[in-house]
């Protein structure tokens, strides 16, 4: 190998000395418009989700990737985000005639674990996040498997010290790069939290999901499909949950499920079942799609938000889809069948 030394003047020595060490440069952002089929330029639906708009989102800021949970709430304009390597991520949305069309003024910066410290070195892996009725949001880390619990102060989402919830002991034993990443609030207050890869009592077909609040958790099972894992979970008005699943190989490639979970799978003396909602798959534009966020429209439809998680990779891409769910969520499913979790 060849080194090459490079004599630096002392003018430059000087101005690195003196130069404010939070000077940040300057970024950019690229928003390119997508379309829901490449191949076919008037499709607009896929299951009973109807296609709005989607983006393709490149900025020029190392840190910005790996999105893995989004949160998109009644104020439009504002996107919050977590990152799998320990960052927020926060952006203004802009509209025009109710669909999305520019993401500007995006934000970068370290989560804190419990003990203040940044959240790195094995304890920056966040996957998914959730509003947790008081203003503050929860976030879910894997490989140092937790549930943190992040106060709003100052109107700053994600910046402030958490606070850890104590899980269930066999959460605790998910596997390394597997941990939790489907969290949302349910409407009685509760929370329903499902692992990547963590099998619910040995069973090929489920994964691990946990309901509760607090230190209080009852452990059940989601049943899979195939070999899709959920990924995301986001609560509709109606108080059934939407979770969004991925798969990868490398004959099909990247894959995406949205199911919904009805809200009578929360209690206790019902199985959960799942009902297949949109699969998406080449050629549709499709990524490793991790984040999913609902809000109500102007007219009081519901939209439906994915957000895909780039890997930091140059081949992948940070795509920000919005869809419009169809008024009726059964009449056009396709049928699916669903393994079913074993008592």
């Amino acid at each position: 190998m060849y080194r090459l030394t490079r004599i630096v003047p002392l003018s430059a020595v000087l101005l690195a000395i003196f130069t404010p060490l939070k000077a940040e440069l300057p970024t950019t952002t690229t928003v390119t418009a997508i379309r829901l089929d490449p191949d076919d330029l008037h499709r607009s639906r896929v299951g009973v989700l109807i296609w709005r708009v989607g983006v393709d989102i490149q900025h020029s800021d190392p840190r910005f990737g790996g999105l893995s949970g989004l949160h998109i709430g009644q104020d439009v304009k504002r996107l919050i985000a977590v990152s799998d390597r320990g960052y927020r991520v926060t952006a203004k949305l802009g509209y025009a005639k109710g669909a999305l069309t520019d993401v500007t003024d995006i934000h970068v910066a370290r989560l804190r674990r419990s003990n203040g410290a940044p959240a790195k070195g094995g304890w920056h892996d966040a996957e998914s996040l959730s509003p947790d009725g008081n203003g503050g949001f929860l976030v879910s880390f894997e490989r140092r498997h937790r549930i943190v619990n992040y106060p709003t102060r100052n109107g700053t989402p994600l910046a402030n010290r958490p606070s850890r919830l104590t899980l269930p002991q066999d959460a605790a034993t998910q596997p390394f790069n597997g941990g939790i990443e489907a969290l949302t609030r349910l409407c009685d207050g509760r929370f329903i939290a499902i692992s990547e890869k963590a099998k619910s009592e040995g069973n090929e077909n489920t994964r691990g999901m946990w309901i509760g609040r607090g230190d209080t958790w009852r452990s059940t099972a989601y049943p899979t499909f195939q070999a899709f894992s959920p990924t995301g979970a986001a609560t509709l008005p109606d108080c059934s949950v939407l979770v969004v699943e991925r798969s990868f190989n490398i004959v099909e490639g990247v894959r995406a499920r949205i199911v919904r979970l009805s809200a009578a799978a929360f209690d206790p003396k019902n199985k959960v079942t799942t009902q297949e909602l949109a699969y998406i798959a080449p050629p549709l534009s499709v990524d490793n799609m991790e984040g999913i966020a609902v809000r109500k429209g102007d007219a009081g439809e519901t939209l439906v938000y994915l957000v895909s998680d780039n890997n930091f990779s140059g081949y992948q891409r940070t795509l920000l889809m919005m869809f419009e769910l169809a008024p009726s969520t059964t009449s056009s499913v396709k049928s699916r069948s669903t393994p079913k979790s074993s008592d």
